[in-house]
């Protein structure tokens, strides 16, 4: 999970700093949250203990109008807890980025405010942070697929993904992932299969499973799979013996 952490007191520069973020975010057709913090920064610290393990992004100015609070002493308290994320200044006041060498943030970029440029260097954070994520590992963009429901788009590993069905009265598909995760989105199983690598098998007009995700061929019915989350999952008699060769070979 991406998560875009704004730290800004000025209203008017955190709508625009939020307004690039989501636009581009939206473009990349990223899954993520942004969270605002206009004052309070203290809850910016337990926003970070609480999203270890998130790729998480910080967006702050250097200069925070409230009492015992400025970015260099936050971002330091987040840098303690947090050794992973990525830290961006964005702030009037140019003369204080060697404070930022000073302070040992490893911060990723100093951006002036009024840079004439601002939203290309944010816009190009944001595709290093992206970049640098499929070179570690953690995100393989030639497995992924982007799902969409309602006014979101969710992008999510083919590997972490448990099965595909469709219910009784609804018109979206649901994609249940490992951890449990339902996810609601427009598509259509035809169109959906197309979409996916050889792990995956439409067993029944109901069902597409990954096979690697198989626990057991054949549970309360003769032609089904139990799948690793317990759920039975119908197979048609017509597809039985391919799935079959499938699993075993």
């Amino acid at each position: 999970m991406y998560n875009f952490v704004i730290c800004e007191d000025n209203p008017n520069t955190a709508a625009i700093i939020k307004s690039i973020i989501t636009e581009y975010t939206a473009k990349k057709n990223l899954d993520c949250h942004i969270h605002l913090f206009q004052d309070n920064f203290e809850k910016v610290i337990d926003f970070a203990e609480a999203n270890l393990g998130h790729i998480n992004v910080y967006f702050m100015d250097i200069i925070l109008n409230q009492e015992n609070a400025s970015g260099l002493t936050l971002a330091r308290q987040i840098r303690k807890i947090d050794i992973m994320a990525y830290i961006i200044f964005i702030t009037s006041h140019p003369e204080l980025s060697l404070k930022v060498f000073q302070y040992k943030l490893k911060a990723l970029d100093y951006i002036y405010k009024q840079d004439e440029n601002i939203q290309k260097r944010i816009q190009e954070c944001i595709d290093t942070v992206l970049r640098e994520m499929v070179l570690l590992g953690n995100v393989d963009v030639t497995r992924q697929i982007t799902l969409k429901s309602y006014n979101n788009f969710y992008t999510v590993k083919l590997n972490d993904i448990m099965y595909f069905e469709t219910r009784p009265g609804s018109r979206m598909l649901h994609c249940i992932l490992k951890n449990g995760t339902c996810i609601e989105f427009y598509d259509t199983m035809k169109s959906l299969i197309k979409q996916l690598d050889s792990r995956f098998y439409q067993c029944h007009r109901s069902y597409i499973i990954n096979t690697r995700q198989i626990k057991k061929l054949g549970g309360s019915r003769y032609y089904s799979v139990v799948m690793n989350d317990g759920k039975v999952c119908d197979v048609s008699k017509q597809k039985w013996k391919e799935l079959v060769n499938r699993v075993r070979s």
